[in-house]
């Protein structure tokens, strides 16, 4: 026969109370380590809009509050600007080349074509570079294309190319093997 017995044990009734001091040394690692993610997060912003603007994007983040000390937090911004940066980085590397391909037969940075008349490396007209170079214009105080400097010229050809594709340019697409 199996016998069944039972244990009963005293719970102890008193209470230790213990206090969590937080060193001096801990506090200043922690300022430290919040410094160091923040700098992260600054160069990471900077470069995402960089990328945005060689893009014709314009990126704009929040700022982050300087008593923001939560390092949970601060890491999951940085890891959010890098996955940016590396969403920016896949679309300039995918589109560059093919727009190059296109400016490589398109004409000069200070190209113009009076048939058009047609301005820039990208041989953009005056509606073109309305629709998608306004800021372009405005930062050039309505000078055309062929003042724009190579950089923003790369930046409106590729915002038209990611919204309409390559038809803008038919003959120099279909020669780049793209339409």
């Amino acid at each position: 026969m199996l016998a069944a017995t039972t244990h009963t044990a005293s719970a102890d009734t008193t209470t230790t109370t213990t206090t969590t001091t937080t060193t001096d040394a801990e506090l200043i690692a922690h300022a430290k380590a919040v410094h160091h993610v923040k700098h992260i997060i600054r160069h990471r912003r900077h470069r995402a809009r960089r990328l945005a603007a060689s893009l014709g994007m314009h990126y704009r983040p929040r700022p982050i509050p300087a008593q923001q000390t939560d390092l949970g937090y601060l890491h999951h911004i940085a890891r959010k600007v890098r996955r940016r940066n590396h969403r920016y980085l896949a679309i300039k590397h995918q589109l560059f080349p093919k727009l190059r391909c296109i400016h490589h037969y398109e004409g000069a940075w200070n190209a113009y074509n009076p048939a058009g008349p047609y301005y820039g490396g990208f041989q953009m007209d005056a509606g073109f570079m309305q629709r998608w170079g306004a800021d372009k214009l405005q930062k050039y105080r309505g000078a055309d294309a062929r003042s724009w400097s190579a950089r923003d010229q790369m930046a409106v050809a590729s915002r038209a190319a990611r919204h309409i594709g390559f038809g803008s340019w038919p003959n120099t697409a279909a020669m780049c093997g793209l339409l």
